[in-house]
Order: structure tokens, then sequence, then C-alpha cells
């Protein structure tokens, strides 16, 4: 069995900072979520450009904490561990990674060359954002893309 897992967060200086998540599995069903940021998190000066640039551009907010614990996220990734995990980019495959080293992690950028279309469908988040930034609209693209990529084999 096997799962698509998108990211959207933050990369700052000291971490990447995962803020929304997607998990889109084989039968279709997905669990989305949204986290507060780490408690021990430290921001360094040069970040604030960052955090800036991604709140006016993505709609996340570094310092909204109205969400899940940071912590759950390696609760939610350790559900998991037995499946292939498809993604794509190398934030989220690092990120991945990081959380579930011996689980199969493909990232289908650099395994298929997949690249997100310009223009990703609308998808309902409980943020108001574009769907560019959205991990459920990139879990769907990322789903499509698969299943071109293995019609064509």
């Amino acid at each position: 069995m096997s799962c698509v897992v998108t990211i959207e967060g933050f990369q700052l200086s000291q971490q990447f900072v995962a803020k929304e998540l997607t998990i889109l599995f084989d039968s279709d069903r997905y669990q989305h979520f949204h986290f507060n940021s780490p408690a021990d998190l430290l921001i360094a000066p040069r970040d604030w450009s960052t955090i800036r640039y991604n709140r006016t551009h993505s709609g996340l907010d570094l310092v909204d904490d109205s969400f899940l614990p940071y912590d759950t996220i390696s609760y939610i990734l350790n559900r998991l561990s037995t499946l292939r995990i498809y993604t794509a980019g190398h934030h989220a495959k690092n990120f991945l990674t990081k959380y579930l080293p011996h689980s199969e992690v493909i990232d289908i950028c650099v395994v298929y060359g997949f690249r997100y279309p310009l223009i990703l469908d609308e998808s309902p988040c409980f943020v108001k954002h574009p769907s560019r930034y959205c991990t459920l609209s990139k879990a769907k693209a990322v789903r499509m893309g698969m299943h071109l990529f293995f019609s064509n084999k």
C-alpha cells in the first residue's frame, strides 16, 4: 500500500517548520492537518523576511498557534511507517525521512521528473490561501501525476 504526503511550511535558518500536511491514501480518502510552531523554535533575525514572504504569499502564519501541537507530527507520520510514501520536492522528502528513516519515501520530482502544474485545483482547506500553497491541492496533483506515470509504463 502507498500514500501521497505533501507538506507546506517555512525553511528557516535552523530548520524546516511544517505548518500544513496532507496524507492522501490509495482509497482517495485523505487527512489534512495544520500545526502550531514548535515550542523550541528559535527565529533568527534573517528569518523574518522569509516569514513575512510566506505569510503574504502562502497564507500560512508561523506565529498562528491555533492548530495541533507540533509534536503530533511524529505520531501522525509514524502511522505511515509501513506504507510506500510518495512526495514531491527535497524539503518534503528530507522532512519525511527525518521522521521515518526506515520507510520508503519517494520524491517523484527526482524519480519521475514530476513538476507541479502552474495552476492547481482549489480544495476545501481550513485556511484561506492560494491553491498553489495548499497541501491538499498539491496532494491531488501528485496523485494525478502518479496515475499518469504508472499508466504510461
